[in-house]
C-alpha cells in the first residue's frame, strides 16, 4: 500500500460505460440518421482556455514522488520510474528482441492492404531518460528528448487530453465546477494525489497512474483513459485551428474514418498503451477519438485486442512485457556500473534495420570547465532469441511466445574514439527531432509571437524559448492534410445547414439537447477578459493571426453557390437574408469531386499520404546528418529545399504524386511559394551541430 492517501478511481459518466461492453466503435451522433447515442452535451469540446487547469494536481514526476521512493526503499528495489519514463525504454527493447516484426492490420479492410506495417518514426525516436540517484535509489524521469522538457506547455493535445479526462467522467455540473466562467469553483479535495498502483520486478518498483474503474470487467475492472486527436491534428500540430476542420465521416475508409484512426494507433500508440496497461494491470483502454473541437465516438480496446495486433497473438504480451522487462533491468545495470553512484542521462534507441541497440550514458552533472569534456559511454546491446534451444529469428520468436522462448543477451561497450560517439549521441538525438510546420498565412517572424502567445493555462503561463530552427514551411503532403480540413469544415457546415431548426434526437434521453442547452453555452463562454493576468498582448497575436490565417483559408475554399462565416468556436453562422432570417445556400454540387473544387485529394495521393510524410520528415534528419558544420555555416537556404537523391523505391512516385498534385489540384499556388521562399531565405538559421 501506498504511503499517501490517494483520491478514488474515477468511473466514467454520461452513460459510456455502455462502450466497455459494445465491441467496435461506437459512434457520438449516428451519421446516417443523425440520432445521438450519448448526451449532446459531448458533442463540442470545451475551449482549453476556459478550463482551469491550476485547480487539478499537477503531474508529479518519479524525482518528486515521495512515495514512490519509499515504497522503493521499503521493497529494496534499486530502481523506481513510472509509465510515462519507462514505456519509451521498453519499446526499444522489443524492437530489438524481436527484429523490428512489423505490426498486423489483417482485421482491416482493403483499403489498409497495401499501406505500410512498420512502426512510425515517432514510435522510433529515441528515449531519452535521467537515473536521479538517491541513498541507493535511481528514480527515472523522462528527459523530454531533443525537445526541451517544457515544449509539453505548448502543445495543444496535452492540454486537451487533461480535459478530456475529466469531461468524460463527470457530471456536467461537476465539470462546470473546473471551468473558469465557475461561481462555485472546485474545493480543496482537487489537490489530492491521484490514484497509483505500484508493483515490483527483481529490481524494479513501477507506478502507474489509474484512470478510470468499472467493476464489471475482468480482473482489477481498472482501465486508461486515451484521447486521440484526429489525424491532421497530429501531422500539423501548430496549426491545430485550421485542422479541427477535419472530421471523421465513416466507419472505414483510408481517410476521415475510425478505421484510419486505429490504424495509426496500431502503428503509433499501440505498443506503449500496451506496456502501460500491464504495469498498472489494467484490463485495456477506453479512446475518444476528436479533433480538438467535437468528439466523433469512442472505442474500447481490451489488452488482447492490443496484443494481436502488436505480435500476431493475443497470448504473447505476457511474454514479451516480462523479456523487456529483464533486459531493462540488465541494461541499467550496466549502465550503473559505469557511472556508480550519482544521477545519469540516458539515451537509448534501436534503430531501423540495425542489430544492436545503442545506450549512451553520461553524468547528468557535470562541471566541463573544471573537469573538462564531459565523458559519453556508448553500450551496445544485442540479443538472440531461441526456441526450443533452437536458434530463430526475433519475429518469429514473439508469435510462438506460447513455446519454450529464451532471449540471450550480450552488451558492450564501444572503444570508438570520444569524438566518434559523441558524433553517434548528436546523430541520435537529431533523428528524434521532427520538424514542426509553421501555420497558415505565418511566417518564421511571426511564429515567435505565436509562439509566445500559446498559453493554455493562462493563469500561469510558462516562457519557452523559442527555437526557430525546428519550424519549417509545409511541405506537400501537409497541404494535402490542410485541404482535407477544408473539405471537412465544408461537410460539416453544410450538415449544420440542413439540420437548423430540427430538435436533436438523444437516444434514450428526452429533451436531452433542451436541458444542456444552458449548460454548454456556460462551458463556452468568453472568460478572457477575466484573465488579468495572462499576457494579452501575446493573445490578441495569436488571435490576429489565426482570424487571418481563417480568413485566407476560407477564401482559397470557397465552393460556387454557397456562403458562410465562422466564429470564434469555428462554428457555422447562418446567413442573415434580406427579411433577416436565416438563409440557407446549397452546394452546386453537394461533396462530389467537383463540388469540393481546390479542397479535392485525389484517391491516388491518399493511399500514398503516410509514405509521403515519412519521407518529408526523412529528408529533412537525413539533410541534417549529411551537412558538415562548414557547409551548415554557408548555408543560405531552407536545408529542406535542397535536392537530396533518392533513397527508397517509391521515390520516383511520391514525386510523381506531388507534381502532379501541384499542377492538377494548385496545393503550391505561385504567390505563397514565393512568400515561402522569401521567408526561409530570409529568416531560416542554420541547424546546430
Amino acid at each position: 500500500m501506498p504511503p499517501s492517501p490517494q483520491s478514488p478511481i474515477a468511473t466514467l459518466a454520461h452513460g459510456l460505460e455502455r462502450v466497455l461492453f459494445n465491441p467496435g466503435v461506437q459512434w457520438l451522433q449516428d451519421p446516417r440518421s443523425q440520432v445521438y447515442s450519448f448526451t449532446a452535451w459531448l458533442e463540442k469540446i470545451v475551449p482549453v482556455k476556459n478550463f482551469a487547469f491550476e485547480r487539478l494536481p499537477s503531474f508529479l514526476p518519479s524525482s518528486r514522488d515521495q512515495d514512490l521512493y519509499a515504497v522503493a526503499q521499503r521493497e529494496g528495489r534499486k530502481y523506481a520510474g513510472s509509465t510515462s519514463s519507462l514505456t519509451g525504454l521498453l519499446k526499444h527493447l522489443y524492437f530489438l528482441i524481436s527484429d523490428d516484426k512489423p505490426v498486423n492490420t489483417s482485421n482491416l479492410s482493403d483499403s489498409f492492404r497495401t499501406q505500410p506495417q512498420t512502426f512510425t518514426p515517432g514510435q522510433r525516436a529515441a528515449a531519452f531518460v535521467t537515473l536521479n540517484y538517491r541513498d541507493g535509489v535511481y528514480l527515472i524521469d523522462s528527459a523530454g528528448g531533443a525537445f526541451p522538457a517544457e515544449i509539453s506547455q505548448k502543445n495543444v493535445l496535452t492540454w486537451t487530453g487533461t480535459l478530456l479526462e475529466k469531461f468524460l467522467t463527470r457530471s456536467p455540473n461537476d465539470f462546470l465546477r473546473l471551468t473558469r466562467s465557475s461561481g462555485n469553483p472546485a474545493v480543496a479535495e482537487e489537490h489530492k494525489r491521484e490514484a497509483y498502483r505500484y508493483a515490483k520486478s527483481d529490481k524494479f518498483v513501477l507506478r502507474s497512474q489509474l484512470d478510470c474503474f468499472d467493476h464489471r470487467l475482468p480482473g482489477t475492472g481498472v482501465f486508461d483513459i486515451k484521447t486521440r486527436a484526429v489525424l491532421t491534428i497530429r501531422h500539423d500540430l501548430f496549426n491545430f485551428e485550421e485542422n479541427s476542420g477535419y472530421q471523421i465521416r465513416t466507419t472505414q475508409g483510408l481517410i476521415e474514418s475510425f478505421e484510419r484512426e486505429y490504424y495509426d494507433l496500431i502503428r503509433s500508440a499501440f505498443l506503449k498503451y500496451s506496456f502501460q496497461a500491464r504495469i498498472g494491470n489494467m484490463d485495456g483502454v477506453f479512446v475518444a477519438f476528436h479533433n480538438t473541437k467535437r468528439i466523433f465516438g469512442f472505442q474500447y480496446i481490451p489488452l488482447s485486442e492490443m496484443d494481436a495486433r502488436l505480435f500476431g497473438e493475443s497470448a504473447a504480451g505476457d511474454a514479451v512485457f516480462e523479456k523487456c522487462l529483464l533486459l531493462l533491468e540488465t541494461v541499467l545495470e550496466e549502465a550503473t556500473r559505469e557511472l556508480p553512484h550519482q544521477s545519469i542521462h540516458l539515451t537509448v534507441e534501436k534503430a531501423l534495420r540495425e542489430n544492436t541497440l545503442k545506450v549512451f550514458v553520461e553524468p547528468a552533472e557535470w562541471d566541463e570547465e573544471q573537469n573538462g569534456s564531459k565523458p559519453i559511454i556508448q553500450l551496445d546491446v544485442s540479443t538472440k532469441s531461441y526456441i526450443r534451444e533452437m536458434a530463430t529469428s526475433g519475429s518469429n520468436a514473439v508469435e510462438r511466445s506460447n513455446l519454450p522462448w529464451a532471449v540471450h543477451w550480450s552488451v558492450s561497450k564501444s572503444a570508438l574514439d570520444p569524438h566518434l560517439l559523441r558524433d553517434n549521441l548528436a546523430t541520435t538525438r537529431r533523428r528524434a527531432v521532427f520538424p514542426l510546420w509553421l501555420p497558415s498565412g505565418v511566417g518564421i517572424r511571426e511564429m515567435e509571437k505565436v509562439w509566445h502567445g500559446l498559453q493554455f493555462n493562462p493563469v500561469a503561463p510558462v516562457e519557452v524559448p523559442f527555437k526557430a530552427e525546428l519550424f519549417y514551411p509545409p511541405p506537400t503532403s501537409v497541404k494535402v492534410l490542410r485541404r482535407l480540413s477544408h473539405k471537412g469544415r465544408d461537410y460539416l457546415e453544410h450538415t449544420i445547414r440542413m439540420l437548423e431548426g430540427k430538435p436533436k434526437p438523444v437516444l434514450g434521453i428526452p429533451n436531452d439537447a433542451q436541458e444542456v442547452a444552458q449548460l454548454v453555452a456556460l462551458a463556452h463562454s468568453d472568460t478572457s477578459r477575466k484573465l488579468s493576468s495572462a499576457p494579452s498582448e501575446g493573445r490578441r497575436q495569436v488571435r490576429s493571426n489565426v482570424e487571418a490565417a481563417n480568413q485566407r483559408a476560407s477564401q482559397r475554399a470557397v465552393v460556387p453557390g454557397r456562403s458562410t462565416t465562422i466564429d470564434a468556436d469555428n462554428q457555422p453562422s447562418p446567413i442573415k437574408g434580406p427579411t433577416g432570417r436565416p438563409q440557407v445556400r446549397s452546394f452546386a454540387t453537394p461533396f462530389t469531386e467537383a463540388g469540393y473544387g481546390d479542397n479535392f485529394v485525389p484517391k491516388t495521393t491518399l493511399r500514398h499520404l503516410d509514405e509521403m510524410l515519412s519521407e518529408d520528415q526523412r529528408r529533412i534528419v537525413e539533410d541534417q546528418d549529411v551537412l558538415s558544420a562548414e557547409a551548415r555555416s554557408r548555408l543560405t537556404c531552407p536545408i529542406h529545399r535542397r535536392p537530396v537523391a533518392a533513397h527508397s523505391k517509391s521515390d520516383h512516385l511520391i514525386k510523381e504524386l506531388k507534381k502532379n498534385l501541384r499542377g492538377v489540384n494548385k496545393i503550391d499556388r505561385p504567390e505563397r511559394v514565393a512568400q515561402e521562399n522569401s521567408e526561409g531565405t530570409e529568416h531560416r538559421q542554420p541547424l546546430p551541430v
